[in-house]
């Protein structure tokens, strides 16, 4: 039987509020009066960065993320989507908008499929842009001036407002600024610009983020360092993880050096690689980069003194480059033993599903319980399998809402021992692309761990 208990907040990656099973749309966000904010197809930073903005000056609008997205985008939201309370666009019911808030384009044609509200005359319009050519959406309220980025806009709003937000949406502020304004170096920046990032950076947006996600041109001196680092990296494997670490003498004043240390990993087709730079000889820098999902860059230079998040770190250590490089292959071997482990981040299945109950049921269920899927256990609490919105998407018929959970039910989902790692669980949920895992213990499921609470961890929130 279905228990009645549902957990609220945020529980499963993308969760989206599902319809009554009479509804055809059952994994369509609707209703009276949806207030919805997006940005263009294609985004970049500057375009979720903008977006993610606007949601602080109209609270309560659904974020809706276009389909496509630029490839560094796409790297960020595979940390930061549950963070930023983000919906897909597929979870949307354009004809349940009544209000639509825009940003960083005043076009229709750049909505995705959106744009087939230009049709409706009842639409309230919102438009947030910089671009300054005309745009085909007739805007109720136009916010159109010339500056950089057009998160620079909202940013100052914010500000005259006093929003309070945390150091990692200040972080994805700037990628917006820096993204839209190549660091502020491009002629279309203005001073506007300068004084939110200085406003940002004020405000713990964090550079080491910033310079993981953004190009920037490298030089002669850059290619040289990194033939010399390609060909003389010390590579080895742990736990099925590939670090790579060189040491290096660099230029001194040369910068973006964690550019080259992000192509070595790129080339040498590693999961986590470390740049050690020598400054004097008791001075070095370090510099890393490396796939969050596999490996925590930021928490291993903070013992160094450094700072970073999972994907990218530096620190600057007052000790000759050759014993730092020893104490950084240490610090990679011991790191196992730093990560969380399951058993300190999951939660108790509030509410999971029987094989014997009825699929109408288990879609109110999801609908009570906010969540885009559900665990199917049997009396004992062993897991039988999962239920969610794939599944809910296959009833085309009013006869099938009586048919029993068992008949659609997903068979051996992924699931997860107590004793495994955080970085071990973000990678089954990756790979399984699902935003919460079953928790199983001597056969029979004793919890369930989100996205969100390994990010929360990651991040040392």
């Amino acid at each position: 039987m279905a228990q009645a208990l549902a957990r609220r907040g945020c529980a499963a990656a993308k969760s989206r509020r599902l319809n009554h099973p009479a509804s055809a749309s059952l994994s369509l966000i609707t209703g009276a009066h949806v207030h919805v904010v997006t940005t263009h197809s294609n985004s970049d930073f500057d375009a979720l960065a903008s977006m993610v903005a606007a949601a602080f000056l109209y609270p309560g609008v659904v974020r809706v993320m276009p389909s496509q997205v630029q490839p560094a985008v796409r790297e960020f939201l595979a940390v930061h989507w549950d963070l930023l309370q983000l919906t897909p666009r597929r979870a949307l019911d354009p004809s349940a908008v009544t209000r639509l808030i825009v940003t960083d384009t005043g076009s229709w044609e750049r909505l995705d499929d959106l744009r087939v509200l230009a049709a409706r005359d009842d639409l309230e319009t919102v438009v947030w842009d910089h671009h300054m050519a005309p745009g085909s959406i007739e805007a109720q309220e136009l916010h159109l001036e010339e500056v950089g980025a057009s998160v620079t806009l909202l940013l100052e709003r914010l500000r005259e407002a006093d929003k309070a937000f945390a150091p990692m949406h200040a972080t994805l502020f700037l990628l917006g600024i820096y993204d839209d304004t190549g660091a502020l170096c491009y002629p279309s920046t203005t001073a506007r610009d300068a004084h939110m990032a200085a406003y940002l950076l004020e405000n713990g947006a964090d550079l080491n983020v910033v310079s993981a996600y953004l190009e920037s041109a490298l030089d002669a001196r850059h290619l040289d360092l990194f033939n010399r680092m390609l060909g003389e990296a010390q590579c080895f494997d742990l736990d099925g993880v590939r670090f790579g670490i060189s040491v290096q003498e660099a230029d001194k004043g040369l910068n973006n050096l964690a550019r080259v240390v992000g192509k070595l990993k790129e080339i040498q087709g590693l999961d986590v690689a470390f740049g050690v730079f020598p400054l004097a000889p008791r001075k070095t820098v370090v510099v890393g980069r490396g796939n969050p999902r596999l490996f925590d860059v930021g928490a291993l230079v903070r013992q160094f003194g450094g700072g970073g998040h999972p994907g990218a770190g530096s620190a600057i250590v007052k000790a000759p480059a050759e014993e730092v490089s020893g104490q950084l292959r240490g610090l990679i071997e011991r790191a196992e033993g730093a990560y969380a482990r399951v058993r300190d981040l999951m939660s108790a299945v509030r509410v999971a599903l029987s094989p014997q109950d009825r699929l109408g049921a288990a879609a109110d269920l999801m609908q009570q319980a906010r969540r885009s899927g559900l665990l199917v256990l049997d009396e004992e609490g062993r897991l039988l399998g999962s239920f969610g919105e794939d599944q809910l998407a296959k009833v085309k018929e009013a006869v099938t809402w009586d048919h029993p959970v068992s008949a659609l039910m997903r068979r051996q989902p992924a699931s997860i021992a107590p004793e495994q790692t955080a970085r071990e669980a973000l990678r089954l949920m990756s790979a399984a692309d699902v935003g919460v895992l079953p928790v199983v213990a001597d056969g029979r499921v004793v919890g369930e761990v989100t996205r969100a609470e390994i990010i929360l961890s990651l991040y040392d929130f």
